[in-house]
């Protein structure tokens, strides 16, 4: 069984494959470092999942899991690199909102966090995308025991058993 926010992580990789300045680099299960050649590249992640119960009845959660992503460009000067991470985050954006699959897979998006850095510490400018997205869904656990198939009651009023007899049968799955 795979968790699914991690399914969730999968989905949002595919909507971006692509679809961004980072062609086909858009990983979910790779270590951070990369070379000037790589770039840009889109690093994906869900390192926060957040439930909250629907009541005390069956267990169920609307879940808020936090997708992070970390876009990557190195086009050259400070400026270029300001105005790539900014059509970057669009391009981003654009791919995750309107992803079908992933849109299917979620109740909404509950924000959006985008922060954008240019470093000129090495010899190359690195401009750095940070978005996060909230990614709302809900989460139903099966009851545990045995399967209710049938009720059988009677009802009475006033002292009267006569009154009435009822049966419910319960549809069963069938494989």
């Amino acid at each position: 069984m795979t968790l699914y926010r991690a399914e969730l992580r999968e989905l949002a990789a595919q909507a971006l494959v692509g679809r961004t300045f980072a062609g086909e680099k858009v990983f979910t299960a790779r270590s951070w470092p990369t070379t000037k050649p790589e770039l840009p590249v889109v690093y994906l992640q869900v390192p926060d999942d957040q439930a909250t119960s629907n009541g005390r009845n069956a267990p169920d959660f609307t879940r808020v899991a936090t997708l992070a992503l970390r876009g990557i460009v190195a086009p050259g000067t400070p400026g270029k690199c300001q105005l790539q991470l900014e059509a970057f985050a669009e391009q981003i954006e654009l791919a995750l909102m309107t992803d079908v699959a992933l849109q299917s897979a979620i109740t909404q998006v509950t924000e959006i966090r985008t922060s954008i850095t240019v470093s000129s510490e090495g010899a190359d400018h690195v401009g750095e995308l940070q978005m996060l997205l909230g990614l709302e869904y809900i989460e139903e656990f099966p009851a545990a025991g045995t399967p209710l198939v049938e009720i059988d009651g009677t009802m009475s009023a006033n002292g009267n058993s006569d009154f009435a007899d009822f049966s419910v049968n319960t549809l069963q799955e069938t494989s």
